[in-house]
């Protein structure tokens, strides 16, 4: 058997490994004679597209295939995707007796055909409008702050309204890039930790708020109206006799009325700066006498009344203090009875009335009282059922706010600027001393036409612009903080918060410490200038607290809880000369804290 010659011709190769072999020169043997086979390549059996060429073989043929094609006639494509991507880097895309490499979006392919390359669309100047941009992977990101989305419309960046979200379970308010959450603060509730959701307003000081059910509080009734109404009848004229023990810090007010109608014979026992007053009216003449040691120092002493021999005899703790000659009865003569009127703190007229005005209100308190050698009995099973009727059983000096009210003035804040004649300015000080219970509430505050805040002094328990929990002082316009600074507001001491508006400055102060502007120059001079058109028309101060205002008017509306005094424009605030004040603030007496179990 001859070996064939791989010199020859290439398609040798193809002979072989189709088992033909045979010599250069030899004739493949036929039955009838090699000569007279026909060409097997005529008509070309192989795929035109396919094939590159076709060999006769003497009875036989073979279809040399073009790169990409396969199969004995060459008629079959060749799917080079299906080995290792094609060598493409990214995407292979087959085709009839070939195949291309491509990239994905935000690729370009590279020279070699196969590799593929990041595109960087930022290059692109418009690519993101006046926004920033920033390159990915295949593709790129415009950025906006926090709050913002981009639009790919507009180019630009678009405040995303999280309040049509419903992030928040109250009231909601959007900003620019941000949000803010309110919550019923005269409901008693405030912002959870999450600043989203609402929580009460719980005490972080517990205050010692416990009453004496043997005590009578004098002033319960804001009016000025008796806490207690007493009418004796006697057969014969009865001297008047009253005995008495009595607390307070209260400089003014009424402690008790005797006598008949108001044209006829009277006494009022009374405080004025402190010291008893005794005013007296009898025959249509009013006699006024002020006498003995100052008693609003928050001790208890013992205060009597007796009628002695046509004398008035008023001692403190057994010493006679003063003496005054009565000429009329007390007891009046009706219908075969002397008759005789006691109220107790308070008068039965209006104070105008009386031989000299005084303020009746009284934050005082009785106990082991004797009105007429004790025929009046029934008062004390009336206090001992009314909670309200009673006295703190330990008190300090103070104001105490209970988180459940207000009280307000109409006080103005108008100036004579120096030098300028009649022209007028305004300024607003004010130095609160407060020990509060709770670290949410209004200290005070401005309300002017249609419910507007155009100023607040508040307690609040978080930083709303940073969103962080936190117990500061925030002094605002509106509903703009101007300034705020920090407090410990539950370490159970006192506290002095300052603040001073006037002269384009706003400051805020707490415990001497200077407080941080929330705001810029310009929208400092523009917040003051609100604040300015809302004082030249009718505003009142209120203070512990708000009315029905929209609870996004101010940064908190909840009621203060704790103990306050406060002085306005170098003007103590004196809770019984309020136009009107919440029953349950006692206007100059404050329970202690509690002290900690040891």
């Amino acid at each position: 058997m001859c070996q064939p010659d791989y010199t020859e011709v290439h398609w040798d190769l193809h002979r072989e490994r189709l088992g033909l072999c045979f010599c250069p020169g030899e004739k493949f043997p036929t039955g009838k004679g090699g000569d007279d086979l026909p060409n097997q390549c005529t008509p070309n059996p192989c795929d035109k597209e396919g094939a590159q060429l076709c060999q006769d073989l003497m009875g036989n043929f073979f279809c040399l295939c073009r790169a990409g094609w396969g199969g004995r006639l060459c008629d079959q494509d060749v799917d080079e995707c299906g080995q290792q991507n094609g060598g493409c880097n990214q995407v292979c895309h087959n085709k009839p007796g070939s195949f291309y490499c491509a990239c994905h979006s935000g690729f370009a392919l590279a020279p070699d055909g196969r590799t593929c390359q990041d595109i960087d669309e930022c290059a692109d100047p418009d690519a993101c409008g006046q926004t920033r941009c920033r390159n990915l992977p295949g593709s790129y990101s415009c950025l906006c702050d926090e709050g913002y989305v981009y639009s790919f419309q507009e180019k630009a960046c678009q405040d995303v309204d999280e309040c049509w979200q419903g992030r928040c379970e109250q009231i909601c308010v959007n900003t620019p890039g941000s949000y803010t959450c309110h919550c019923n603060g005269r409901g008693g509730l405030k912002l959870s930790p999450d600043m989203d959701t609402c929580e009460d307003i719980l005490p972080c000081v517990p205050f010692s708020v416990a009453k004496s059910v043997k005590s009578l509080y004098l002033g319960r009734m804001f009016s000025g109206t008796p806490v207690i109404r007493l009418r004796f009848k006697r057969l014969q004229p009865t001297r008047l006799v009253a005995e008495f023990d009595f607390r307070t810090f209260d400089p003014e007010g009424v402690l008790f009325f005797a006598g008949g109608r108001q044209d006829s014979t009277w006494v009022v026992l009374g405080l004025r700066d402190g010291r008893l007053e005794l005013q007296l009216r009898y025959s249509g003449v009013g006699r006024v006498t002020s006498s003995g040691p100052v008693i609003n120092h928050g001790a208890w002493q013992t205060i009597s009344v007796e009628e002695l021999e046509g004398n008035l005899v008023i001692k403190v703790n057994r010493d006679a203090v003063m003496k005054i000659a009565v000429a009329g009865e007390l007891f009046q003569l009706h219908r075969g009875l002397y008759h005789l009127n006691l109220t107790v703190g308070g008068i039965p007229f209006q104070e105008k009335d009386l031989v000299q005005p005084i303020n009746p209100r009284l934050d005082g308190c009785l106990r082991s009282w004797n009105w007429l050698n004790g025929e009046d009995s029934t008062i004390q099973e009336t206090v001992k059922a009314n909670s309200k009727m009673q006295c703190f059983s330990v008190a300090e000096r103070g104001s105490f706010f209970p988180g459940s009210g207000f009280a307000f003035y109409s006080l103005s804040y108008a100036r004579t600027a120096p030098g300028a004649g009649t022209e007028t300015a305004w300024e607003i000080e004010v130095v609160a001393r407060l020990r509060p219970a709770a670290d949410t509430g209004v200290l005070l505050a401005l309300v002017g036409e249609d419910h507007a805040v155009p100023l607040s002094v508040v307690l609040v328990d978080y930083h709303s612009t940073k969103k962080l929990k936190k117990q500061l002082v925030v002094l605002a316009v509106e509903d703009v903080a101007l300034a705020l600074m920090e407090i410990k507001v539950c370490d159970g001491q006192e506290h002095v918060v300052t603040v001073s508006l006037k002269d384009g400055k706003a400051t805020l102060e707490v415990d001497g410490t200077k407080g941080q502007s929330e705001v810029g120059a310009a929208l400092l001079q523009e917040r003051l200038a609100t604040l300015e058109r809302h004082l030249q028309g009718s505003v009142l101060t209120f203070v512990g607290g708000l009315p029905d205002v929209p609870v996004t008017s101010a940064p908190v509306t909840a009621f203060y809880r704790g103990c306050m005094t406060l002085e306005v424009n170098g003007r103590p605030l004196d809770l019984d000369e309020a136009a009107y004040k919440h029953s349950d603030i006692t206007s100059h007496s404050c329970p202690p804290v509690e002290l900690a179990a040891p």
